[in-house]
């Protein structure tokens, strides 16, 4: 890509811009003091806001809580709100209103009619008032005065996708119908007090011959910062990705209509696409873009993405997962790695076929630790390849507890934005090196809620990362499976930046699934300082740093404990990093940054082997496959207090043993049984390890093994 001069003279350029609001107010001042001093500008007119769900419909400008807020003009005050006042044209919001102002009241300019709020902002919305005139831009030219950008937009960041959709072409090489999506900002000037944000007035494109010579389309310029438009069309002009700091624009769609460029009405072969950029004070960006021209299917199909790895109930391996919607869809190639660097595949569309969402493969050994990605093939004569779905990891282990990982990080326009990530790997690989012989499951958080249950698992590990507000941390039907899973005697593990920030601005059920389920209350959203330090018994001893890989991780949350919780972790500054949680059948333990951002491997499973370690005693337990030929019928009495009975039975004259586990897959009890006939047979434990101490409150693994074979593992829960 490269900056060049714009493609239209500029007299078309003059005459292109609008005259709509020429018959408005002009020339009024800004509503701070001093009024007749440019301020900054934070945020402007038709910006994407809360995900694509608004038009900005005013200008920010930042002021201090508490300041003045002064009527740009001399007029009846037509409106007051709580946080807002309207002088004719001119609502200021954000704005505590001064309680001797009453509608009707006259105001003088510069009056003072108001005060700003916790917002530390000045909202100006300009028209819709009494006149009836449109709601409009205050920074067009002849508007808010004294007002000087001589800055031009930051160059456009230009994809190129199949219309409708968020499937990209490769290689700028493209076929059929085509959006062209920018990414566009105005400049902002770092080099004086005054940030010039002027926001994006226009944007267009044009299409061009090879050598640029010739405009063979356009330019169209169907998006115009001048009015504002009905929010039910705001998912034309922004695309996915979009939000209050990030603007892609689809600049081939009209506001109120689709568009696109259609590569059937021109010759194959190469061409120039420009976008072209401006600003409200005819400040212009233009960006050329090579492309290539193609009539054959060129674009790949949409990634899959995986629902769940793990194994199922004979002990192979299985993967479940989400299809594309294409209708030329082939199959599927799925790699496996065993370090997480070389990669292999065994099976591509001619196993996995485009009519599958679910594969079982019997091959995979028992308690290796295994890396799986998947990408779509297509039906064209050269096939196309997909983006690699996100990668998980598994261990299967037949003779022991498995933990959950469940990946709930789906935001892509925060501090992360690639389309995919393997952060999942970073917690099974943390499992895996802190000596923990659990086995390894990985599921989505849409496989959590479809299948409501997490029972069969010791315990969980639910990493967000940037999710927020707009994205949810945890969900109603979320937070619900895991209550349950909790109420049952459950393990949790929560890493995210924006849970407490989300949850604690939620509904009612939100902020008590926060204060009460997870033992946190939540303190403040900048922890602000980049080292860790751990407190308490388990935690002591212990520190890292965060936040810079593999992306930066800015807002992390800080909290109070709540309902029993205790601190686990601080930032450096002494605000609370991690809340850690146990009763004597369940606990949590809540860390209010990125797992994923710990700044080494090593700091990632020496914390992850501490929190098993708080963990331990008190753990969920799984069941697993049950041979015929022996099972355990029944524990009892179940939470038990001194002792609790076994009860098992082997079809036939054998030796056989009884086994427990603590949550870490640590072996406790290892008891050899003979039994001289076949039948029913009762085994007692007293809450003993195989020195013959006490083992503390908790729940516990218990299995019986015969040779190769054995049975259903049983949760049993001591309470002292």
């Amino acid at each position: 890509m490269a900056r060049d001069q714009p493609v239209m003279p500029k007299l078309f350029v003059l005459l292109w811009l609008p005259l709509g609001l020429a018959a408005q107010i002009n020339n009024f001042s800004w509503p701070m003091a001093p009024m007749d001093q440019q301020h900054r500008i934070s945020a402007t007119f038709d910006e994407c806001r809360e995900d694509r769900d608004h038009f900005h419909n005013g200008t920010d400008m930042p002021l201090a809580p508490g300041e003045n807020a002064l009527s740009i003009m001399a007029g009846t005050v037509t409106g007051i709100g709580s946080d807002w006042i309207r002088v004719e044209d001119f609502a200021y919001v954000h704005v505590t209103p001064l309680a001797t102002l009453l509608v009707g009241n006259t105001v003088a300019q510069g009056a003072v009619v108001g005060h700003t709020d916790s917002y530390a902002h000045i909202h100006l919305n300009y028209g819709g008032g009494a006149s009836g005139h449109p709601t409009g831009n205050p920074l067009m030219p002849g508007k808010i005065t004294p007002f000087v950008d001589p800055y031009h937009p930051r160059s456009p960041i230009i994809q190129f996708v199949l219309d409708g959709s968020s499937s990209a072409f490769s290689n700028n090489t493209l076929s059929g119908r085509v959006d062209i999506i920018a990414q566009a900002a105005d400049t902002t000037d770092l080099q004086s007090s005054i940030d010039m944000n002027n926001g994006i007035y226009t944007i267009g494109w044009a299409l061009h011959s090879a050598d640029t010579s010739e405009i063979l389309e356009g330019p169209h310029f169907w998006f115009e910062a001048n009015e504002l438009y009905s929010n039910s069309n705001i998912n034309r002009v922004y695309a996915s990705g979009s939000s209050t700091s990030i603007y892609r624009y689809i600049v081939t769609n009209r506001v109120t209509s689709n568009g696109y460029l259609d590569c059937d009405l021109y010759q194959p072969g190469p061409y120039v696409i420009s976008v072209i950029s401006s600003d409200t004070q005819d400040n212009w960006d233009t960006t050329y873009v090579n492309v290539l021209l193609s009539d054959v299917d060129l674009l790949p199909p949409g990634r899959p993405d995986f629902r769940y790895i793990g194994q199922d109930a004979n002990g192979y391996l299985h993967l479940e997962w989400e299809a594309p919607n294409d209708a030329d869809l082939a199959g599927y190639i799925l790699e496996f790695s065993y370090d997480g660097t070389n990669w292999s595949s065994n099976h591509g569309p001619d196993i996995l076929t485009a009519d599958m969402t679910s594969f079982t493969e019997e091959s995979f050994p028992d308690d290796a630790y295994i890396q799986f990605r998947m990408k779509a093939v297509d039906t064209a004569f050269n096939p196309n390849q997909s983006e690699y779905s996100d990668t998980y990891a598994v261990r299967l282990s037949n003779n022991q507890p498995t933990i959950l990982i469940v990946d709930g990080f789906d935001r892509t326009n925060g501090s992360w934005t690639g389309r995919q990530h393997n952060f999942a790997t970073y917690y099974s690989e943390a499992i895996v090196n802190s000596g923990s012989s659990a086995g390894i499951s990985t599921v989505s958080n849409e496989w959590v809620t479809a299948t409501q249950d997490m029972h069969d698992y010791s315990a969980v590990f639910w990493f967000t990362g940037d999710d927020s507000r707009t994205d949810e941390t945890f969900s109603t039907s979320e937070q619900s499976v895991i209550t349950a899973y909790l109420n049952g005697g459950g393990y949790l593990f929560a890493s995210g930046a924006e849970i407490g920030y989300d949850l604690s601005a939620g509904s009612t059920a939100d902020a008590n699934f926060l204060t009460q389920v997870l033992h946190v209350t939540y303190a403040g959203d900048d922890g602000n300082h980049s080292t860790v330090n751990g407190e308490g018994s388990y935690f002591s001893g212990f520190g890292f740093n965060y936040g810079i890989s593999p992306y930066i991780e800015d807002w992390p949350d800080h909290f109070s404990p709540s309902s029993g919780g205790e601190i686990a972790l601080k930032y450096g500054n002494g605000l609370n990093a991690a809340i850690g949680y146990r009763d004597n059948v369940s606990g949590t333990f809540v860390l209010g940054l990125a797992f994923e951002t710990i700044d080494t491997e090593a700091h990632r499973s020496e914390l992850v082997g501490r929190i098993l370690g708080f963990f331990a005693g008190t753990t969920e337990i799984i069941d697993i496959n049950i041979p015929e030929e022996m099972s355990i019928h029944k524990v009892y009495p179940n939470p038990f207090n001194a002792s609790i009975n076994i009860e098992y039975q082997m079809d036939q004259y054998a030796r056989g043993r009884i086994v427990i586990y603590d949550i870490q897959g640590k072996m406790i009890m290892d008891q050899e049984l003979i039994n001289s006939a076949p039948g029913t047979h009762t085994w007692i434990w007293n809450a003993e390890n195989k020195t013959g101490r006490s083992v503390p409150s908790g729940a516990y693994f218990v299995q019986l093994l015969q040779g190769e074979a054995h049975s259903v593992t049983h949760k049993i829960v001591l309470i002292k």
